[in-house]
């Protein structure tokens, strides 16, 4: 009994911090430039205009106040490594192995996939998978009350992370029901659904500030970089007095440069808040009007399919030295690992490896569809609902990153790790129900 716990603690924290080798690796926690933002809404207490502060109470939370960063990187690739270990644990129909298991596909994982690098960020980006997984624990493992009570706790925290979070969990939880409606048999918990739910409209509590006023900005952004506005514009400018028809001609090309760069038409109307009337209108106006209908549809498929594609590591990870706000503000609420930040390989432009990290990983997930293929073609019916979870999760995540933000290689790197994770699950059930059935016959 001892002995089983003691496997399990030294399993738990092995696979956290196996999550957190690229971490170890450059020297210090990875940073990218919202970061920024993160850190001062958590400890100047401030809802940021264009996200939740929960994130920002999150790293103040588990930073003991700005005593470390590393500490945020292991809460957080802690609640990963229990959920990893927790889906294990279910796979293996509880097989006294589990621990260990699911120990070595945490390794594994951060070894040759592209996880390690999202839970070794101080961003929240780590959270949409573990989102995800708590989702298909509470749907498919009968764990006990207090293990759901806690389950949903993590959903809730995942889900008020980041604001595309409620629009993911708005389309993925009818989906579900399309899958119990037309896929036979295939059963769920309606209570668990209810209340997953209610959690994602509870989340919305902590964005809603932000989402007033920072959606009509993300969106104009993302229609952008789609063409929609530019040939709304033209086709519209000679009847309406809209401030953006004198920049229609000089719409950036990518939705971070319409949002973020200061030489955008954006800033040259004022502030986010002078622009969300005119940019509402667009908007409106293309989602009500079926030639732009067809317009968004078509972008939208386009722009998940460019999503899909993208999932490199190392996409926006440069160094930020002593004259960008990151720096100044880690200075500012972390003190005491300025010296470690500053001389991590990241600020020394060091991470080399991420060339053939990346092609390492473009390989992994190539193999992995292979295989999922395969059993598809071999009518290998193991985990056939949690292989519809999981799937429909990545193209979510990617159709919703592609359509109302932007495809870019860090959306999609949170969840492409996802397929060789399913595809190891498969296989550890396919060997443990071969090892059972070989036992029973011996007997």
């Amino acid at each position: 009994m001892i002995r089983d716990k003691f496997v399990r603690v030294i399993s738990y924290l092995g696979a956290a911090l196996a999550l957190l080798i690229p971490a170890f690796i450059n020297g210090y926690p990875l940073v990218y430039s919202d970061t920024s933002t993160y850190l001062a809404s958590g400890f100047e207490l401030e809802t940021p205009f264009d996200r939740p502060i929960t994130y920002g109470l999150f790293i103040r939370f588990f930073s003991f106040n700005g005593y470390s960063l590393w500490t945020v990187l292991l809460a957080q690739s802690g609640i990963l490594a229990f959920l990893v270990i927790q889906l294990t644990k279910h796979v293996l129909l509880n097989n006294s192995l589990y621990p260990i298991l699911g120990f070595v596909i945490c390794i594994f994982l951060s070894l040759f996939s592209s996880v390690s690098w999202t839970a070794s960020q101080i961003m929240p980006d780590i959270f949409t998978a573990i989102m995800f997984l708590s989702i298909v624990l509470l749907l498919e493992d009968d764990a006990s009350r207090k293990k759901r009570y806690f389950l949903y706790f993590i959903f809730l925290i995942s889900c008020a992370m980041h604001m595309s979070h409620v629009t993911i969990i708005f389309v993925y939880l009818p989906i579900l029901f399309l899958f119990k409606k037309f896929l036979q048999p295939f059963h769920f918990k309606y209570k668990s659904i209810l209340y997953l739910g209610l959690l994602t409209v509870a989340s919305l509590l902590t964005m809603g500030s932000a989402l007033s006023k920072s959606k009509h900005v993300f969106l104009m952004g993302a229609f952008v970089e789609h063409g929609i506005i530019e040939k709304y514009l033209d086709e519209n400018c000679k009847f309406k007095t809209y401030q953006l028809c004198a920049y229609k001609d000089s719409l950036p090309e990518k939705a971070w440069q319409f949002v973020w760069d200061e030489t955008s038409p954006l800033y040259k109307l004022g502030t986010w808040g002078d622009s969300k009337e005119e940019f509402n209108s667009i908007i409106w106006n293309t989602f009500t009007q079926r030639k732009y209908i067809i317009e968004h549809i078509y972008a939208s498929v386009l722009a998940t399919m460019d999503q899909l594609t993208q999932f490199q590591i190392g996409d926006g990870n440069k160094p930020y030295t002593e004259e960008t706000v990151l720096y100044q503000r880690i200075q500012k609420y972390v003190p005491s690992e300025l010296h470690s930040y500053a001389s991590s390989k990241q600020n020394k432009d060091e991470l080399g490896f991420m060339t053939w990290f990346n092609h390492l990983q473009l390989a992994i997930v190539c193999i992995s569809l292979v295989c999922l293929i395969f059993f598809i073609i071999l009518k290998e019916n193991s985990l056939n609902k949690i292989k519809l979870y999981l799937v429909s999760a990545v193209f979510i995540n990617a159709w919703a990153c592609g359509t109302f933000a932007n495809a870019i290689d860090r959306l999609g790197s949170k969840m492409i790790w996802i397929f060789p994770l399913l595809v190891i699950l498969i296989l550890l059930r396919i060997f443990n129900e071969r090892h059972q059935l070989l036992k029973a016959n011996n007997e």
